[in-house]
């Protein structure tokens, strides 16, 4: 069944009004390692270090608490990390038809926890041009991004070829740290919509970058959207009155099809268009 999107979420990417938010799911379809997977080869390496101090891992692996275990990772493998994770997702996989979407509906930006390229490769491809595309630490950008019209993509987590936001502990030092960053993401979610796309109700990811929203703003702010695999009544509804986000319910077979058709239905009523001026129009 196709995915009907909400009206009003329509009405705010034609007004370019809405910023996408994009997770790890597009990345793992495309070819790159889940976070498990990266979380689990990570404490594999920790467990090689000397003096691991493993006892009680095996409880977080049973309950899949990657957070916590990446935490542990990061701890004994200190700097080692970011070697890690830049040898695993380093190498270039292919956009797919869900990155080209994306590219070619008229957001107002992107923001992205995902530390691979293939945003950046779909919208140089697909719109010319090589998009304002910063990290954390970018205060310049963060300003720019905020008042300025150009379309841009905040990689909220860092880029493989720099530093990485990894656990939970990093994100926050990020935010305590960053304040730019912090007054980033308020001015996004309260002066836009937002579409999550990538994500799952489980995914850490999307549990760290709505931890601030909900816990200083609770609900008042816009409503936002989420398009989720398998979602029930149950999970629907505490979005909505958790964190005012309304879930998009899909199933996720056929390696979520129903994700690249939404997608393609968005671009096909919101457009990106370049912005021609009048004198070229003209001649």
């Amino acid at each position: 069944m196709a995915i009907t999107l909400p009206e009003p979420l329509l009405d705010s990417v034609r007004r370019g009004k809405c910023i996408a938010f994009v997770g790890s799911g597009l990345s793992v379809a495309a070819g790159y390692p889940t976070w498990e997977s990266l979380v689990r080869e990570l404490v594999d390496e920790a467990m090689k270090t000397p003096f691991p101090r493993a006892e009680g891992l095996e409880k977080y692996i049973e309950r899949r608490d990657w957070i916590t275990l990446a935490e542990y990772a990061r701890l004994k493998l200190g700097s080692e990390v970011n070697a890690i994770l830049r040898k695993r997702l380093s190498h270039p996989v292919p956009a797919l038809p869900a990155h080209r979407a994306l590219a070619g509906t008229a957001f107002r930006g992107m923001i992205t926890t995902n530390y691979d390229r293939l945003l950046e490769t779909a919208i140089t491809h697909g719109r010319g041009y090589a998009p304002l595309a910063f990290g954390p630490g970018a205060l310049s950008s963060l300003a720019d991004a905020l008042f300025g019209p150009e379309f841009f993509l905040f990689k909220m987590h860092g880029d493989f070829s720099g530093s990485l936001v990894l656990s939970s502990r990093d994100y926050d030092r990020m935010i305590v740290r960053s304040p730019h960053v912090r007054a980033f993401l308020f001015s996004v979610f309260l002066n836009h919509t937002v579409l999550f796309v990538g994500y799952s109700l489980s995914d850490p990811d999307l549990y760290l970058a709505l931890r601030e929203l909900t816990l200083i703003f609770e609900n008042h702010v816009p409503k936002h959207y989420a398009l989720m695999a398998g979602a029930g009544t149950l999970e629907v509804e505490q979005m909505l009155a958790q964190m005012n986000i309304v879930a998009i319910p899909y199933d996720p077979a056929d390696n979520h099809r129903a994700v690249t058709e939404a997608l393609e239905q968005l671009r096909a009523l919101a457009p990106y268009e370049p912005d021609i001026p009048e004198q070229v129009a003209a001649d």
